[in-house]
């Protein structure tokens, strides 16, 4: 019983690497620029095509983007479960009150789900910048309207 537990953690294990080894160099959202490789999967954090970063291949993904409107943010999961349904898959979360509440429960759910705590500092400064971005947004625009 314990062997068998050791080979399906192997298993599980170089199956993300084997699913990245055959979608590196040809997955949808890839882009070649001088050189580089970036990648505009929703699910990766950086941007780089790297093993690390992909949300294609892990089965718990993070990933932040920004509203439409500019007056919050979007918090990305991906399902453990739900490899073979991947409209489900996604999970996103509005997150508009304020933005030390939001920072609060991006860090209480990646650290209490076990979601890749390595990328934890990683969401909670894209989620900061992005915050940042919009309330910079949120005064030029009133400032704007003001003046006329």
């Amino acid at each position: 019983e314990r062997a068998t537990r050791f080979l399906l953690v192997i298993f599980v294990e170089m199956a993300s690497h084997l699913h990245w080894m055959l979608i590196k160099n040809t997955h949808c959202f890839l882009m070649k620029r001088g050189g580089e490789q970036f990648s505009r999967d929703p699910l990766n954090m950086k941007g780089t095509n790297c093993f690390k970063y992909n949300g294609l291949v892990h089965k718990k993904a993070i990933g932040i983007k920004q509203e439409r409107n500019g007056k919050g943010i979007y918090f990305l999961t991906k399902k453990a479960g739900y490899d073979h349904k991947p409209r489900q898959s996604i999970v996103r979360t509005k997150f508009v009150r304020g933005e030390r509440r939001s920072l609060q429960k991006i860090r209480n759910f990646v650290c209490r789900m076990k979601y890749r705590r390595e990328l934890k500092m990683l969401a909670l400064r894209k989620a900061s910048a992005m915050m940042k971005a919009n309330k910079h947004k949120q005064v030029a625009s009133t400032t704007e309207a003001k003046k006329n």
